[in-house]
């Protein structure tokens, strides 16, 4: 991952310092010097940016993939259409239960279809094949993955290779992206055939080095039309939209001998053939159409979009509300939603409601926000520089896409996502500034980042379900508190404590000072290897007392690591004549003062009376975790700002952004789905029924008891209807929601007996046998 990362420090002392690029910073001087990094640096440059984020967005988006089961309602739901498409043979007109099913268009499900064949969901009898979820969602990340290397590869063309890098990682990890990437559900295609088709466009317009220019206008045609399978009009009407301002704001000349050149061209033959003569220049919107081969462009939009879309408007089957594909679909679920809204959980949300969650679906990123907005706020709308056009596309972007979804009268919190991409590449285009530039040029933009990262990481620490409610349908559904709330479980004999915490981080921190400070050349003052000393020193003495836990008090560590700091600062001192002296005894000091203080102190406490060893070994729980990791980020990027250390707060916020993603990607999201999917449920009824025991699914309407069950779930919605089906021969079986068991039990009567089958494994559904 190699990225011209060329600085431009901002005081000229440190320009011999800092390493010429991001990647020598991270990596090492030498890096370039390794032959693996030849072989790679023959690469075309932006291919590798490409290449690069492709596999970070690889490694972020895949491992766990299918390790779980589906979550209710939406991915159930499509999955149950797609599962029908598979077992009817009927691609075109899909199927959901008993009847048509309209409201969606078919890419979501073609898509599951497929990865269903691929891995053999229905080969045999009983639960769905292993591997379902895999083949299911698979093709939903590697369109993503394909949407984040796409849109690097475009601002890598257009900007540079260091924006490239920084948009494909800013919105791998911005979470609502890589959350809504393991949901197969409509939203997901919709957004990155979207990405993909506005990458093509900004190739195909800014781009002049290219020589493929109609080959990726033709390409933003197709991934238009596949947009437009996945959600339906917004998939064309965002990207023409967008177009069609950036035209108006940036392309479109409106003096009168412009509007005259075109009005000649339409009726006057004479002029259309000294402009193909080259005598005459073509005017500049006509000259823009043929650019972007509109007319031929429209005939393949067609081609992709239209032959399913007219099949079903011909087609005179209806839903299950008796509505046909024309009303059901571009009326209610377009008109409606729009002007009236549509099974909408927050009525009456205004526009803040999506500022409240965008803020959460691009954290931490929301630090640059105030950055990216005062960059773009100088642009010059027909300025010669490529650069300018893209930030200004994606400012329509945004911009129109928020404005839109906030004017909807039905209101998800995952509506922000098609937001998202447009925001990460102003947010990449600041880091290239930030870069450039200097953090002091920027200082106020960076003052407000701080203040939004400090109030959205406080409410995310504190309520991670903010996290959640970002993909899911019901925001009211009980959430599995315990998992944030209960002792993070580290080691074998105790639990991850506190003290551990601050130790990595002391240790951490003060091997990354004492390699910047030591060093000769580093020329660094004495006050900051001491502060490198002092973390080394604080965080060994706390290392101790943590790996015994306890047998040894914290106290008297702390206090000889302050002593023999102090120490090495009065020795210091002694060898300074300059005016440095004075602080410099002082500061000794009161370092061996403070630490002899606390030397004689912990030598009168017992260590597991210890109170500062109380205050460390506190438990950690998943919430308090969070918490902290945030303030130290936050913390480090503060101070490395305030040094002026470029390298310092971009290692921070990056490491963050990545920690922070593979951490909720591979652990916190598996352990999250096991309380939204019904999967574990059915594999215990399929393994422990025998043939001919029915299943039915009790007052609950989730979708997943259809899908895993293929359809054979008897649904019983009023508890009056539960006696004739439990009092068939043999044994029967429900799912039924916590709350609703002594509903169940009652209505199946005092002559049956209620088992109920791993109470824990589900904090929404349970499983139950009847007797």
């Amino acid at each position: 991952m190699e990225a011209s990362f060329t600085v431009s420090s901002d005081a000229p002392q440190q320009q011999q310092q800092e390493p010429r690029t991001f990647t020598e910073a991270v990596l090492g001087k030498g890096i370039h010097q390794e032959s693996w990094a030849k072989r790679w640096m023959t690469l075309e440059p932006s291919l590798r940016v490409a290449l690069a984020t492709a596999a970070f967005a690889a490694l972020l988006f895949i491992p766990y993939l299918g390790a779980v089961g589906l979550w209710d309602c939406w991915e159930t739901h499509y999955g149950e259409v797609g599962r029908e498409m598979v077992q009817r043979r009927d691609y075109v007109f899909p199927f959901w239960e008993n009847a048509w099913f309209f409201s969606k268009p078919p890419l979501t499900m073609w898509m599951q279809a497929l990865g269903m064949q691929v891995v053999g969901t229905l080969r045999s009898e009983g639960a769905l094949g292993l591997y379902t979820e895999w083949g299911m969602r698979m093709p939903f990340a590697l369109l993503s993955i394909a949407a984040v290397s796409l849109l690097s590869l475009a601002v890598a063309r257009v900007v540079s290779r260091r924006a490239g890098l920084a948009t494909g990682f800013v919105l791998a990890t911005m979470p609502l992206y890589f959350l809504l990437t393991r949901q197969t559900v409509t939203d997901t295609p919709f957004v990155t055939t979207l990405v993909c088709a506005m990458a093509c466009a900004m190739i195909g317009q800014l781009d002049d080095t290219t020589k493929h220019r109609a080959g990726w206008w033709y390409a933003f045609y197709v991934f238009a039309g596949l947009s437009t399978l996945a959600k339906g009009l917004l998939g064309v009407g965002l990207p023409a939209v967008i177009l069609v301002l950036y035209a108006l704001f940036a392309v479109i000349p409106y003096d009168a001998k412009s509007f005259n050149a075109h009005l000649r061209w339409l009726m006057e033959p004479a002029f259309r053939a000294e402009v193909n003569q080259g005598k005459q220049p073509m005017p500049v919107l006509w000259a823009q159409m043929y650019k972007m081969k509109l007319g031929t462009g429209i005939l393949v939009f067609c081609a992709v979009a239209v032959p399913w879309y007219l099949t079903l408007s011909l087609f005179q089957g209806v839903d299950d509300e008796g509505k046909l594909f024309w009303y059901r679909f571009f009326v209610h679920d377009h008109l409606n939603r729009l002007s009236a809204g549509v099974h909408t959980t927050t009525p009456g949300g205004t526009f803040i409601y999506f500022i409240e969650q965008g803020g959460f679906g691009i954290f931490p990123w929301v630090a640059l926000l105030p950055g990216a907005l005062a960059v773009v706020s100088r642009l010059q709308l027909r300025s010669r520089d490529k650069a300018d056009h893209l930030a200004l596309m994606a400012v329509l972007w945004a911009a129109f896409s928020f404005t839109l979804l906030a004017s909807s009268a039905t209101k998800f919190h995952h509506y922000v996502f098609p937001v998202l991409p447009a925001l990460a590449v102003l947010i990449a285009l600041f880091i290239d500034k930030l870069w450039e530039e200097g953090l002091a040029a920027h200082a106020v933009s960076l003052v407000f980042g701080f203040v939004l990262f400090v109030l959205v990481g406080k409410d995310l620490a504190g309520n991670p379900k903010n996290f959640t409610d970002l993909f899911v349908y019901n925001y009211d559904r009980p959430y599995p508190f315990d998992l944030v709330t209960k002792p993070i479980a580290m080691f074998a004999s105790r639990p991850l404590w506190v003290g551990d915490l601050l130790t990595l981080v002391l240790l951490a921190v003060g091997a990354y000072l004492a390699v910047g400070v030591f060093p000769v050349k580093a020329k660094a003052s004495v006050g900051a290897r001491a502060a490198a000393l002092l973390c080394l020193g604080v965080g060994a003495a706390f290392l101790l007392p943590m790996a015994l836990r306890g047998a040894v008090g914290t106290q008297w560590p702390l206090g000889v690591a302050l002593g023999l700091v102090g120490g090495w600062v009065g020795w210091q001192a002694m060898k300074t004549q300059d005016d440095s002296r004075t602080s410099l005894w002082l500061t000794a000091g009161t370092l061996a003062l403070v630490g002899g203080a606390f030397v004689a102190r912990g030598l009168r406490v017992q260590s597991l009376s210890d109170p500062l060893f109380k205050s460390l070994s506190e438990p950690v729980n998943v919430k308090m975790a969070m918490g902290f990791v945030f303030a130290v980020a936050g913390i480090l990027a503060v101070v490395g700002a305030l040094q002026r250390s470029r390298v310092m707060v971009y290692g921070t916020f990056w490491a963050l952004a990545a920690g922070f993603a593979l951490w909720f990607n591979w652990g916190h999201w598996v352990d999250l789905s096991h309380h939204w999917t019904q999967r574990d449920l059915f594999w215990r009824y399929y393994a422990q029924r025998k043939p001919d025991e029915p299943i039915t699914a009790f007052m609950m309407n989730w979708r997943g008891e259809t899908f895993y069950s293929r359809n054979t779930v008897k649904q019983i919605r009023e508890p009056g209807k539960l006696k004739p089906f439990v009092d068939q021969p043999g044994r029967e079986w429900a799912l039924v929601e916590h709350n609703r068991l002594g509903i169940l039990r009652n209505a199946a009567g005092t002559d049956k007996v209620v088992n109920v089958i791993d109470r824990d494994i589900n904090n929404k559904f349970i499983l139950v046998s009847i007797d």
